[in-house]
Order: structure tokens, then C-alpha cells, then sequence
């Protein structure tokens, strides 16, 4: 069929069909599929090995003591054993929920205690958090006010009150 780089033994072929009866159409399919995965997997491996790719990952776990435990990888090397200039750590995880007239932002800030974080509401439509030398800039879906902020377990929850209407207004061209 498709051969794909692929020299196929016709003698082989024949032999098989004898033994095994009917030729599955699909067969080389399943060939050509694993050489691209072959293909896919050394391409990522050169260039993670190139250091033109970088893979931020987390990992986080429930310690003894009832706590999460995060660890962070670059490139599946712990962060502690990368050199400092060679990570850029991405911004945290963060999610925006409208719930009724509540916009909800939760936020990952590992490590952080309250006192090493600074929060900003710009311009009542941007949130700006800023953590243990990180930065995370949050558009938010419309203009907001401020209800509350709680910090728990590394996870900061932004409460905020909707400061407009969901809806449609139809605008007359002039």
C-alpha cells in the first residue's frame, strides 16, 4: 500500500496470506501510525535536548501532615537541580468563573504567604498578582468591584461583584 519509506517483502506477504487466510486492508495503517509516533517522539527528544523547548510541570501531592506538597519540573528535571537563569517559571494556574452577579478568580501561588503577595485590580477589568518574584496578569470578563480575598493552601480565591449587566443592547448606526 502506502509503504511509507517502508520496503515490504512481497514473498512474505504471500506466505502469510496463505497461512493466516484474508489480507487486513488496514494493516499498513497501523505501520505508518507507529512510524509516526517513532518520528513525533525523537523529534521532542531533540528538542529538548536542543534547550529550544522548555516543559513547565507540576506535581501536586497530599503530604503526612495533611498539606499539599507541589513540586515543579523543567523539562522533567526538579527545578531545584535547573540553574536559576535558565528558569523562567510560567505564570501561575489561574481560572475566572461568572457565577450570577459574582466573577470568581482562583489562583495558584505556591510557596506564597500573604505577606509576599500583592494584588492590584486595574482599571476594575485586570487583575495583577504578584508573588515571590512572579507575575500574573488576569483580564477579568467586565469592570468589577472588590468583595474579598482568601488565601488558603497556596490557592488564592478573588472574590469580586459584578460592575455590569449581562445582556445585549442593539446600537443604531449613524
Amino acid at each position: 500500500m502506502f509503504g511509507f519509506g517502508k520496503k515490504k517483502d512481497k514473498k512474505k506477504d504471500e506466505e502469510n496470506n496463505e497461512q493466516t487466510g484474508p489480507v487486513d486492508p488496514f494493516s499498513s495503517f497501523d505501520d505508518i501510525f507507529n512510524q509516526f509516533l517513532k518520528m513525533q517522539e525523537e523529534m521532542i527528544k531533540q528538542l529538548m535536548e536542543s534547550g529550544d523547548v522548555r516543559t513547565y510541570t507540576r506535581r501536586v501531592t497530599i503530604g503526612p501532615d495533611g498539606q499539599p506538597r507541589i513540586e515543579e519540573y523543567v523539562n522533567g528535571v526538579p527545578i531545584s537541580q535547573v540553574k536559576e537563569k535558565e528558569v523562567e517559571p510560567p505564570e501561575g494556574d489561574f481560572e475566572v468563573v461568572e457565577s450570577g452577579d459574582k466573577v470568581i478568580v482562583t489562583l495558584e501561588v505556591p510557596g506564597a504567604k500573604k505577606e509576599e503577595i500583592q494584588a492590584t485590580l486595574k482599571n476594575k477589568v485586570k487583575l495583577i498578582v504578584e508573588w515571590n518574584g512572579r507575575k500574573s496578569e488576569i483580564s477579568l470578563p467586565g469592570p468589577v468591584e472588590p468583595v474579598s480575598t482568601k488565601l488558603n493552601n497556596g490557592v488564592l480565591v478573588f472574590t469580586f461583584k459584578k460592575a455590569y449587566k449581562d445582556g445585549e443592547e442593539k446600537l443604531k448606526i449613524q
